[in-house]
């Protein structure tokens, strides 16, 4: 059984449907399962917006120093960062990026958003050839679109039908697992999307200085090696570093994209989409999967 087969049939025991792409960034050997089917990228985005902020912040184009001013109906929904704050926020741009990518801050993204241009983000991903990405909206859409697909007027009023303040209906409804899955955000060709090999295509811009300047791509790097949470950090050898981001939405997908570079120095682009069979079950054996998944693609092609 091939390296590629073990790891779908992993994936598959674990309890969702995996995609995974992992490039040897020196020799360019890869390991692929499902590697080109469209693929919901929930919080991996940020990495999008990251580089761009990055790029026009060294360019001139923005300030990262820049102090904002966030008042409470400013914020997007989330479970992190400003997200759940409750008080009047002060800080810089530069400061709202390193929210976004260590602590995956939605608030902090859709003000980056707004100040880079969605349309620029965009380009800069078609510019490291990755035509099937696309950045359909800022957070707060996406967010408030689950709350419309299932008959509510945004995010806020889902929540609060979720919680029973609306009544028995909309407590079923708003927990409705075959209406949540239906939903757009969750359709890899109606939402934020890409594929895995584009997304490691990026990383391999990223790291080759060729996505951005230089100096943004060093930056981005080093944003990219302090996330909090991982699910591939699992399964990293001794002395082996990793700089990631992570995507998850509405307990079906679970993502990591990232670089692993192994004590001798050799890197590896690993991007590992799941979709789970049945939502916010079996979440630490998917998680754990994802690691292994990748771990025996970069020990097949360090043979």
């Amino acid at each position: 059984m091939g390296a590629e087969h073990a790891i779908a049939v992993g994936f598959e025991r674990a309890g969702c449907t995996g995609s995974l792409h992992v490039l040897d960034l020196t020799s360019g050997g890869e390991i692929c399962v499902r590697a080109d089917e469209p693929v919901v990228l929930a919080s991996v985005l940020k990495i999008l917006v990251a580089l761009e902020f990055c790029d026009q912040a060294h360019s001139g184009a923005v300030d990262p120093a820049r102090t904002v001013r966030i008042e409470e109906d400013a914020r997007t929904a989330g479970p992190t960062g400003i997200s759940m704050f409750d008080d009047l926020v002060e800080v810089s741009l530069r400061d709202l990026c390193r929210l976004m990518m260590t602590v995956s801050d939605n608030t902090a993204t859709d003000i980056l958003i707004a100040e880079v241009g969605l349309d620029r983000v965009n380009e800069r991903a078609r510019a490291c050839g990755c035509h099937s990405t696309v950045i359909e909206s800022d957070l707060r859409t996406l967010i408030d679109g689950i709350g419309a697909d299932l008959g509510f007027t945004d995010y806020a009023q889902l929540l609060a039908a979720q919680s029973g303040a609306l009544g028995p209906e909309a407590r079923e409804r708003g927990h409705d697992a075959a209406r949540i899955d239906a939903c757009a955000a969750l359709d890899p060709l109606r939402t934020t999307r890409s594929t895995p090999r584009e997304m490691s295509r990026l990383l391999s811009a990223i790291w080759k200085d060729e996505a951005a300047s230089p100096r943004a791509c060093a930056d981005l790097r080093a944003l990219m090696a302090q996330q909090v949470s991982s699910r591939l950090a699992r399964a990293l050898p001794d002395r082996a570093t990793l700089a990631s981001k992570t995507g998850s939405l509405l307990g079906r997908i679970r993502n990591e994209v990232g670089v692993i570079t192994h004590e001798d120095g050799r890197a590896f682009a690993v991007s590992v989409f799941t979709r789970a069979h049945r939502p916010f079950e079996g979440v630490s054996q998917i998680e754990t999967e994802m690691a292994v998944a990748a771990a025996s693609s970069i020990e097949a092609l360090r043979r």
